[in-house]
């Protein structure tokens, strides 16, 4: 209630609370809380907006608006969780993880020592935590987020990065090296936009295939103990083994403000395994 209310406040495009007839922000039955939001009207976007037309500009907005969004958070005092991702990978998601799929003890042992050495120099603060495009609502090109629930103190990388792997969880086809080459664009003009507003450190830069990753082998490591789940967490593994393939075309070098960028994927790294201006009319990732 507090980010929605401060965020509000600071008239920055979300949905505000309805508050009840005697005043409150919430009603509270059962052990259940309960509040409700002016619906925003616009429409939602669709990972199927960002692979047509102009990818890599939309792809840029996107970043640009999850950074807008940062700078409006880290001006509000609200009490959230904090979640440490690599402590969650290292203790829970790897070891999981290694259990499900043949990743090489090498790997493993450079990607916890790196990561672990850049994790307490990434800057934190308040993110989102649910940045689907399902949760933006874009009218008249003015962007709107819904749904904090998820919302928590965290890497500020986590947002972009999230909202990069929630467009390829919905499209991932192991075997469309077109989509996937787009995809990479689309991922990196998310980062590119979002270092437009917010601007990475250079560790950050550095680490952002190490956060991208992690939150896909937590994801893996989720649907790989639940019941119910196995197409899901059979697609979660494939694209954690391409992310993992494709690492080092995970690294961001910044676009110059008038460009955009477009890469192809590397001919040794289309297989998995191989290697170890927005129209508003209009996750299967945990």
């Amino acid at each position: 209630m507090a980010l929605y209310e401060a965020l509000h406040s600071a008239d920055k495009c979300v949905s505000p609370i309805i508050r009840t007839t005697d005043g409150r922000a919430y009603v509270q039955d059962s052990g259940l809380f309960f509040y409700m939001t002016q619906r925003i009207f616009g429409a939602q976007l669709s990972v199927q907006d960002f692979y047509e037309g102009d990818h890599a500009t939309k792809a840029r907005i996107l970043g640009e608006a999850i950074g807008k969004l940062h700078h409006a958070l880290r001006q509000v005092t609200a009490s959230v969780n904090d979640v440490n991702p690599y402590e969650s990978v290292k203790d829970w998601a790897l070891p999981t993880m290694k259990r499900v799929l043949p990743l090489p003890e090498s790997f493993c042992q450079k990607y916890l020592h790196t990561f672990g050495e850049l994790y307490d120099h990434l800057p934190k603060q308040i993110i989102h935590g649910d940045p689907n495009p399902s949760n933006i609502i874009v009218s008249h090109d003015e962007w709107s987020f819904i749904d904090f629930e998820l919302s928590k103190s965290s890497l500020r990388m986590y947002d972009p990065c999230y909202a990069a792997l929630a467009i390829l969880s919905e499209s991932f086809d192991p075997n469309d090296d077109a989509a996937l080459s787009t995809w990479l664009n689309i991922y990196r003009n998310i980062i590119s936009g979002y270092d437009d507003v917010m601007r990475l450190t250079d560790k950050e830069r550095i680490a952002l295939p190490y956060v991208i990753v992690a939150e896909q082998l937590t994801s893996t490591a989720w649907f790989s103990e639940q019941s119910g789940y196995t197409k899901l967490f059979e697609t979660n593994k494939r694209i954690a083994e391409w992310l993992i393939s494709v690492f080092d075309e995970l690294g961001f070098d910044r676009i110059p403000d008038s460009a955009t960028v477009h890469i192809t994927l590397n001919p040794a790294s289309r297989r998995i395994g191989a290697a170890n201006h927005w129209n508003s009319s209009g996750p299967q990732h945990q």
